[in-house]
């Protein structure tokens, strides 16, 4: 009888110190656990990490009954909930967004309102703020990547796209993603 896996999304954010990443990793490997999805990534001074754990029953069991310990000794707050992989989505295409424009408050706000105008799914963003070497100015770099409609005219939304990113006085791509 083929063993069922099953699957655990978990989400820690505490302080920084080296080797927080590597502990937490060890922690779920010693129980057993894989890690079929994983971002690490610093949010400031704080650590922050969203996994995606796959495994038995067994393994699930002591992760999950292990969780409260590890976030006391890690010093993480984490959250978790039962989760399955996403679904395969055939009907879409998978394209790249990246922005870098002078800092505004509503700029993430305007692409996403954009994006979801033309009916295609945002799966995940990474925004860093930072100041220009050259002058000073605060700037902002978006990376958004994206499912479109197959249906969608890809030059269509691309002049769309680009519209959109002049009125924001923002330089963009919009380009496929080649896998």
């Amino acid at each position: 009888m083929p063993e069922i896996k099953k699957y655990l999304s978990i989400v820690a954010v505490g302080a920084s110190r080296d080797k927080l990443a590597r502990d937490l990793v060890d922690a779920v490997v010693q129980r057993g656990c894989e890690i079929s999805e994983c971002r690490i990534t610093p949010l400031g001074d704080q650590f922050s990490a969203a996994l995606l754990l796959s495994g038995n029953w067994s393994a699930m069991g002591k992760m999950e009954s292990a969780l409260p310990g590890l976030a006391e000794q890690l010093g993480l707050a984490i959250q978790s909930r039962h989760s399955r992989p996403a679904a395969p989505e055939t009907a879409y295409r998978p394209y790249a967004a990246e922005v870098v424009a002078p800092q505004q408050t509503r700029l993430l706000g305007e692409l996403l309102d954009f994006f979801a105008e033309q009916e295609t799914r945002v799966v995940e963003i990474s925004a860093q703020a930072y100041e220009s070497g050259l002058t000073g100015a605060p700037m902002c770099t978006l990376h958004i990547a994206l499912q479109v409609p197959l249906n969608h005219h890809p030059q269509t939304l691309r002049d769309a796209f680009m519209d959109m990113c002049d009125d924001l006085h923002a330089d963009g791509l919009l380009d496929p993603v080649k896998t």
